[in-house]
């Protein structure tokens, strides 16, 4: 099958609202970005226009809202890459509006899609606000088992200590990593401990090589060596956790209310303080997910989850709800380097950029529900960010210092 065709089949089973694979929605991101099929898009659009427009013509609004994406489309060409936006809506011809202000809003930096619960025809961005907090990046700081810190940003790139018989390293990427000595004696466990601020992000490759993104405002604490019969480490915040298969020792992630157990896979857990939930969401393998009361494990209420699902504990309750085909790539968009929101509120979107970016938030006014759909680039500044959510005409911002004032 040519690469057209595999476009072509992918589009059409994305705008169906068929189930897609990871593999498939990857396909279909870099399908898009080539500017070779650039062409094919357009008519698949106009195709997808055509064939839908005599069903749908009471939907008024929404057809106004493609009709003027699509000449946005036509004014601004050619464009940077485009990309997919993977959301699910109440009807298909907003959908279509979606698929096509994808490739109209990326040539500022995003795709996006912002709606109500009746859709309204998108808005022009405003200009971007003369005031601006930068980006975050890779800032964490390193506390070693005598108490001493690192700030893993500003040190150096190689050895940067001893902890027992284990060298600790930071990588030419900027990853730490640790490397135990080879024929050394098992010395006493030391335990070190990595913490992201608000706005910053980092990796860390642990002894047994798995592999931890913390994510803004985080905290792993983890053995130099595992030399137990587990491996466990505590987390507070939220991680995305590649870990290394070992059927003989467990790996265990201890996080206020939850214990999350496996033995090999990929998972995100979202545990911030701040959020009503605390989430495990699986990508890879297997893991089992316990509710913790005080510091008491309770095993007869654990749920094992397999890839695709998630498992929510809301703060207080020793009770996990499974949910089963979730977006996983949500989960996930925060280490991939994006801020995405999945129908998140205003409350709830506004507490993710605080986050991201280190800042305060202040609501003044009347806030309407609006809700939120979409991805944004986490590496620009703030009011990029806070332009696009403005489409929706309900909400504005203004920065000042290092807050954020939400009105109506």
């Amino acid at each position: 099958m040519s690469k057209q065709d595999r476009l072509k089949e992918l589009f059409r089973k994305y705008l169906d609202d068929k189930k897609m694979t990871p593999d498939e929605v990857r396909q279909l991101r870099t399908l898009i970005q080539d500017e070779r099929n650039q062409e094919l898009l357009d008519q698949l659009l106009a195709a997808v226009y055509e064939e839908e427009r005599e069903p749908l013509a009471a939907e008024s609004n929404s057809r106004v809202a493609f009709e003027e994406v699509l000449a946005k489309i036509n004014d601004d060409l050619p464009v940077r890459a485009p990309a997919v936006v993977y959301l699910h809506h109440r009807n298909r011809w907003w959908k279509y509006a979606a698929a096509a202000s994808v490739i109209f809003i990326f040539a500022s930096g995003a795709y996006w899609l912002l709606r109500h619960d009746t859709p309204t025809a998108l808005v022009q961005q405003s200009p971007p606000s003369k005031i601006d907090i930068p980006p975050g990046g890779n800032k964490a700081t390193l506390t070693l088992a005598d108490g001493s810190t690192i700030a893993l940003d500003t040190a150096q790139n190689g050895t940067l200590g001893r902890q027992g018989s284990t060298r600790v390293i930071k990588l030419a990427n900027g990853e730490l990593a640790y490397k135990a000595a080879a024929k050394m004696p098992v010395s006493a466990t030391l335990y070190n401990t990595i913490a992201t601020p608000r706005g910053g992000r980092f990796l860390v490759t642990l002894p047994d090589g798995s592999r931890v993104w913390l994510n803004a405002a985080s905290s792993l604490r983890y053995p130099t060596a595992f030399n137990d019969a587990a491996r466990e480490v505590t987390l507070t915040g939220e991680a995305y956790f590649e870990v290394e298969k070992n059927t003989a020792m467990p790996f265990r992630v201890n996080v206020n209310e939850i214990q999350v157990e496996v033995l090999g896979t990929h998972f995100n857990v979202m545990a911030h303080t701040d959020e009503d939930a605390v989430n495990t969401t699986l990508l890879e393998g297997k893991v089992k997910v316990t509710p913790v009361v005080g510091s008491q494990v309770v095993a007869q209420s654990s749920k094992l989850l397999t890839p695709g699902q998630r498992a929510s504990l809301i703060r207080g309750k020793a009770v996990l709800d499974v949910q089963s085909q979730v977006n996983t790539e949500d989960a996930i968009a925060w280490k991939n380097g994006l801020i995405q929101f999945d129908g998140n509120d205003i409350h709830a979107a506004m507490r993710m950029i605080a986050r991201s970016y280190d800042v305060e938030v202040e609501y003044r006014g009347s806030i309407p529900a609006t809700h939120f759909r979409g991805a944004i680039s986490s590496n620009v500044p703030v009011s990029q960010v806070l332009n696009m959510m403005e489409r929706t005409g309900e909400v504005h911002f203004e920065i000042s210092g290092r807050k954020i004032i939400v009105k109506p």
